[in-house]
């Protein structure tokens, strides 16, 4: 399998699997009819019409492997954080009682190790905590982010803003915040947004200019309501399960023609 990248034919290998993920410069005519694409959703299925291809999503970005459980209850201001690489930063009423947190990895740096402290210090974290999760080999940068979602009461979630990541871009944050136990606010703009949350009838959505979405500050307002976020928890932990690592391999392996059962 190759990611990124056209390998040269090799008969030798059987079948190959190109992975396009975010190379959005691999057209269906740079790659050999014999091949076979891994996309990320039908839009980009689109692109490789005279080929073989498979949907095969990114799994959230780690497992957490605890017992945190998130207790949506009542409060008289919600801390709301966004963390995001190059995604539009909605703007919230300041009528609304929130504390809102925005985090720009365009400015604050693409690897979450390098600023991670300089929000998560006052919560208890030590450069040695960070380390000890970072070089975990159950854990690793992943854990950092739901460490980091956790200190909120909802994560809003945009998608990326180039025309081809709105598309045919990963869901792989959505899924990661849902993963997490924390509410995911989900902003249903681009194509690739809008399908994953009318697939999955999830209902913590907005929209900037509404129309068949709440506005953001009519979302925020419902999720004030304690049952909503309860919703918001158990519907996103639900359709988490759909993109775990076992369920991403096993797409995988049918992908590669394996034909067997799964006794795991």
């Amino acid at each position: 399998m190759a990611i990124k990248s056209i390998p040269p034919i090799q008969e030798n290998l059987g079948k190959t699997l190109v992975d396009v993920v975010d190379a959005f410069r691999i057209k269906s005519l740079d790659v050999p009819k014999v091949f076979e694409i891994i996309v990320q959703n039908e839009y980009q299925s689109e692109l490789f019409l005279e080929h073989q291809t498979h949907i095969i999503e990114h799994w959230y970005n780690s497992d957490p492997m605890d017992d945190y459980v998130y207790e949506a209850n009542e409060k008289s201001s919600l801390k709301v954080g966004i963390i995001c690489y190059s995604c539009s930063f909605p703007e919230i009423p300041n009528n609304l009682a929130i504390s809102y947190t925005k985090i720009d990895e365009m400015i604050e740096g693409i690897h979450i190790e390098d600023w991670f402290l300089n929000y998560m210090a006052l919560e208890g974290w030590t450069n040695e905590k960070k380390n000890d999760v970072l070089n975990s080999s159950d854990y690793g940068s992943g854990m950092l982010y739901y460490n980091l979602f956790r200190t909120f009461d909802v994560v809003l979630v945009t998608p990326k803003s180039k025309h081809e990541k709105l598309r045919y871009g990963s869901i792989q944050r959505i899924t990661s915040v849902m993963k997490s136990g924390v509410p995911a606010l989900v902003e249903a703009k681009g194509a690739a947004f809008e399908l994953f949350v009318t697939r999955y009838g999830y209902p913590c959505v907005f929209a900037e200019e509404g129309g068949n979405y709440p506005t953001l500050a009519q979302a925020l307002t419902d999720m004030k309501n304690v049952s909503m976020r309860q919703t918001c928890i158990e519907e996103g932990l639900f359709i988490a399960e759909n993109f775990s690592p076992d369920y991403i391999v096993k797409k995988l392996l049918r992908a590669l023609s394996y034909e067997g059962d799964f006794d795991c």
